[in-house]
């Protein structure tokens, strides 16, 4: 085979217009009829439509085709094959739609289902130790000691006990803590090995209606149950490796999008993860024989807590951890019906 092209030498800036002969013994360069290179073997370079196909040699010099239609004997089936459907813009159009529902899946079905089973497949000590570290950070950024006392602890650890006894197969382990949180108001969270935090300002925001504050304990048991915590952090590890591998090594931008995709698909998967918790208290609260509406009183006082206004919420869903209040009071109303 005979082939004219631009022979470029190994880091150095000259080129030389040459002739390439290639055969079975290996390649020959000729540049006005005098050999100038022989090599026995060759790299062929990615293969894109409208662009030649350059061979790369041992000693790191290249050979480029003038022609860029050209293609060496070397191609592959699969090349030859991708070649084929960049040039059909039907099989192209078919492949972006196959890759964005790929992508669909993956993100919102794969990752999440593996992720639910990762968790729960972890030993307890690695939930634990996960939970402490967990526990730890969070103290020192936004935890101070309770200023509850000690009559108010007992009451809502009374609370606490009373039903946990009359759960169903209640997650094991559980514990509840109290903590004042300046920064970040009334609120509770859980941890995967069983902790509850609940904060003075979410105590105090609902001290005068205990099935309330019950309604919100129930809520955080169900993230216990469902292991929430484990599969959000499954979630956001899978979401962010999956996009490395689709994205490449971009660096600074693909840092960017990376980061920005694994937040927002973060905050669907616990936008579910809130309304499964929710679904939760709600069944307990019908089953110990409570109405409701208490937790539709929770979501009012955790919004009058923040200064928020339930029908106004919603339009910031889509940037939320949290489902709109507004549709969580409906849910509970809903359920109360």
């Amino acid at each position: 085979m005979q082939v004219t092209g631009v022979y470029y030498l190994h880091k150095q800036s000259q080129s030389v217009h040459a002739t390439l002969w290639l055969c079975d013994t290996g390649v020959q360069l000729l540049s006005d009829d005098e050999l100038i290179a022989q090599f026995d073997d060759y790299q062929q370079g990615q293969q894109i439509t409208g662009l030649p196909v350059e061979l790369t040699f041992a000693d790191g010099s290249r050979f480029v085709p003038h022609d860029a239609q050209h293609r060496w004997p070397s191609e592959s089936r699969w090349d030859k094959a991708l070649e084929a459907i960049e040039r059909h813009k039907l099989a192209l159009c078919v492949c972006v739609l196959a890759a964005a529902l790929l992508c669909w899946a993956l993100f919102f079905k794969i990752i999440p289902s593996t992720a639910a089973t990762v968790a729960r497949a972890l030993p307890e000590p690695i939930v634990h130790a996960a939970s402490e570290q967990s526990f730890e950070a969070v103290k020192y950024l936004y935890l101070e000691p309770s200023e509850l006392s000690d009559a108010r602890k007992q009451h809502i650890r009374t609370l606490w006990h009373n039903h946990i006894k009359k759960i169903e197969n209640p997650p094991s382990h559980l514990q509840l803590h109290f903590f004042s949180a300046p920064k970040i108001g009334a609120n509770a969270f859980a941890l995967p090995d069983g902790q509850v935090v609940l904060t003075d300002e979410l105590a105090d925001a609902l001290k005068e209606n205990d099935t309330a504050l019950l309604a919100v304990l129930l809520h955080e048991i169900g993230h216990v149950e469902y292991q929430h915590g484990l599969t959000l952090a499954a979630q956001s590890a899978g979401a962010s490796v999956s996009l490395a591998l689709l994205f490449g090594d971009l660096q600074g931008f693909a840092e960017i999008i990376m980061g920005t995709g694994s937040t927002l698909l973060q905050q669907q998967f616990s936008r579910d993860m809130e309304r499964q918790a929710d679904d939760y208290a709600l069944r307990e609260l019908k089953r110990l024989g409570y109405s409701s509406k208490a937790f539709a009183e929770a979501m009012e006082a955790l919004a009058q807590a923040h200064e928020l206004d339930p029908q106004q919420d919603s339009q910031w869903e889509y940037l939320s951890s949290h489902p709109a209040i507004s549709e969580r009071i409906e849910r509970a109303q809903q359920a109360q019906e």
